[in-house]
Parts: structure tokens; C-alpha cells; sequence
């Protein structure tokens, strides 16, 4: 039974899937703060999303998972031809379902296609010294961060044609440091690897411990100030969802320095984090309404 769940789990985390259903759990956070519709195809959009990117950008690191996850990249390469393709048909659909709902909302869910796009091919010329901007240290962690807190916080105004607010701005300080933190954690995991494939990621630059300062300075910091306007202009329950959403990333931060096992910090509490606080969100809502209409 433990070897099927742990193939259950594998197949899940290395296909991408895992990533893409959690996507879903953190559009329907962005939406909760800034109390618009999540509706179903908010979630559907940013599960393709989620899985048809991460299978494409580990198409393009390669050589960088041949060395920091073999295990992963055995798989990958195994079910090479499916996931390329199921990536390719899954971001078509995505793009398709964006199309419907206006044009607002088809250009955002572009914003990670080209993005990806822009720092995993070689562009740069050979002068600068760097051929992606994934090369350039901090660019892939502000790219990765800036390009899914816009989509994550953009998406459900955009299917539901709502305006943005400050809530909106909030949304997207919010979920940007989250993707930027999130992206520079398995780099603190890949260290050696990407010293071996000459990327200069920050902990590569200026060594794990400071990273880890960094990550956690950024996420205290900016999540008092998510904290903050939240609880002067929105409401008490999206200011408490901010900050058990920080405390819980702070929790992750600091278990990677106990835990032997960093893939699962990284792959599964980190990446996980919104599915769970998503779920329970939704189940309390649930559990409110129930009992507001026993009482009535």
C-alpha cells in the first residue's frame, strides 16, 4: 500500500498535475481577496495553466534534472512525448477558455507563456555574458514571481468582468512575494546542480543561509504590510486568510533547514500551500452558510 501511495504521489508531483490542481486552490484564494466570482473556469484556466508550464519549463532544464532530481527527470523523459504533448494541448485549451470570456482575460493567460518564453530561450547576445535571463541572478525569481502573482490576481476580475480595486493591488503584492519565494526555495535544493550547469541562481550568488534570510525577511515583511492594508480597507476574514497564508510560508521557510527531505518542503507543503488554505476556505464558507440557515 505505502509503495502505490508513494507512486500515487510521484506521478502527481513529476507530472505536473500536483501544481496545476494547486494553482486552482490559489486563484480561488485571489478571487476570496478580492471578493470577486471564482468561477469554475477560473479554476479550470489555472490548472492548465499550471501543469502545461512547469512540464514546458522543465523541458527547457534538462540538464539542470539530470543532476539535482534524476528521479524526475527519469520520469519526465520516460513520458516525454505525453506530457510535451498534453502540455501543448492543455495551454491551447487554457488560451481557448480565456478567448471566451474576452480579450482582457486571453492576454493574461498568455502572461506565463511568454514569460517562460522570454528568460528560458537563449536571447541575449554572447557580449553580456548570459544566454537566458534565467542565467542572470534574481531575473528568474522576479519573472516567475511578477508573471503568476499578475495572473493569479488577474484572472477572476477578468472572467468576471469586475473592475480591479485595492484589493486587486494587495492580491498581487501578495501572491508575487509568494511566487518568488516559492521559485527561490528549490533553488536553495538545486544548489549544486545549477553550480554545475554554470546558473547563477541567488543562492549559487550569495550562499544558502543568506537566501534563507532573504526569504524569510521578504515574506515577514511584505506579509505585515499585506496584513495591514488588508485589515485598514478589507475585511477581518481576508485579513486573517493573509495571515495564517504567511505565517504557514514562514512555517515552510524555516522547516527547510530540519527537514532531510527538501522535495517534499518544496514540491508538496510550498507548492500545496493555497490548495490546502483554499479547501479549508471553502469548507468553512460552507459550514457558515449551513448554519446561518439552521438558524433561519
Amino acid at each position: 500500500v505505502k509503495r502505490k501511495i508513494d507512486r500515487i504521489i510521484q506521478f502527481l508531483m513529476f507530472s505536473s498535475l500536483f501544481v496545476g490542481i494547486a494553482g486552482g486552490g490559489m486563484v480561488y484564494v485571489a478571487a476570496i481577496i478580492q471578493n470577486v466570482e471564482c468561477s469554475p473556469v477560473c479554476i479550470v484556466i489555472m490548472v492548465l495553466l499550471g501543469f502545461s508550464v512547469y512540464n514546458l519549463n522543465r523541458k527547457t532544464d534538462e540538464a539542470e534534472d539530470a543532476i539535482n532530481r534524476q528521479d524526475r527527470f527519469q520520469f519526465t523523459k520516460r513520458y516525454e512525448k505525453y506530457l510535451y504533448t498534453s502540455a501543448l494541448a492543455g495551454y491551447g485549451l487554457a488560451i481557448l477558455l480565456a478567448g471566451l470570456n474576452g480579450l482582457y482575460a486571453f492576454l493574461i493567460v498568455l502572461i506565463p507563456l511568454v514569460s517562460g518564453i522570454l528568460y528560458s530561450i537563449p536571447c541575449l547576445p554572447p557580449a553580456t555574458g548570459y544566454r537566458r535571463l534565467k542565467e542572470i541572478p534574481l531575473v528568474k525569481n522576479l519573472v516567475v514571481g511578477i508573471a503568476w502573482g499578475s495572473t493569479l490576481t488577474f484572472i477572476p476580475p477578468a472572467v468576471s468582468h469586475s473592475s480591479l480595486t485595492l484589493a486587486s493591488g494587495i492580491s498581487l503584492l501578495f501572491f508575487s512575494t509568494y511566487a518568488f519565494i516559492a521559485s527561490t526555495l528549490p533553488d536553495i535544493r538545486d544548489k549544486e546542480g545549477d553550480e554545475q550547469s554554470g546558473i547563477r541562481t541567488i543562492p549559487v550568488v550569495i550562499g544558502v543561509e543568506r537566501t534563507l534570510i532573504l526569504v524569510t525577511s521578504l515574506n515577514i515583511l511584505i506579509g505585515c504590510i499585506a496584513v495591514i492594508l488588508s485589515s485598514i480597507f478589507l475585511t477581518i476574514s481576508v485579513t486573517i486568510l493573509i495571515a495564517v497564508s504567511m505565517v504557514y510560508l514562514h512555517m515552510c521557510i524555516r522547516s527547510f533547514t530540519r527537514v532531510k527531505r527538501k522535495d517534499l518542503i518544496c514540491d508538496i507543503l510550498t507548492d500545496g500551500q493555497f490548495l490546502i488554505i483554499g479547501l479549508f476556505v471553502y469548507g468553512a464558507g460552507i459550514l457558515v452558510c449551513s448554519l446561518n440557515h439552521t438558524l433561519l
